[in-house]
């Protein structure tokens, strides 16, 4: 069984990251094309971007921890107002950052500027 690419990062440091996490949920991850990301600028970019290998019976999984980490962004793009010091926080925070009480669960989207 050979493995197959999982996902391709332009800096080593997002590969690492994403690497991590997997190896930290029990997945066997293969980096590849580190060694080339110190070329970059010398050779075509895309040359220099890293590669994610899994087992393709890991491949499930990993989609469904990335899947889990894009609910957890999309929460910390929202806000939430402490009850007890009214202070903001980041939707997928617990507690509240300023005072400690337990946030309510439900979220108020945060207003942004659009360009």
């Amino acid at each position: 069984m050979t493995r197959v690419r999982f996902a391709v990062h332009r800096t080593v440091g997002e590969a690492r990251l994403l690497a991590g996490l997997l190896e930290a949920a029990g997945l066997s991850v293969e980096v590849r094309g580190e060694s080339l990301a110190p070329l970059s600028g010398e050779i075509p970019s895309t040359e220099t971007w890293v590669e994610l290998w899994l087992w393709p019976s890991d491949v499930e999984a990993a989609r469904q921890l990335l899947a889990e980490l894009e609910e957890n962004r999309e929460a910390a793009g929202r806000e939430v107002s402490c009850p007890r010091c009214r202070e903001e926080n980041p939707g997928n925070f617990e507690l509240c950052w300023n005072c400690g009480v337990d946030l309510p669960s439900a979220l108020r989207p945060r207003l942004r500027a659009v360009p």
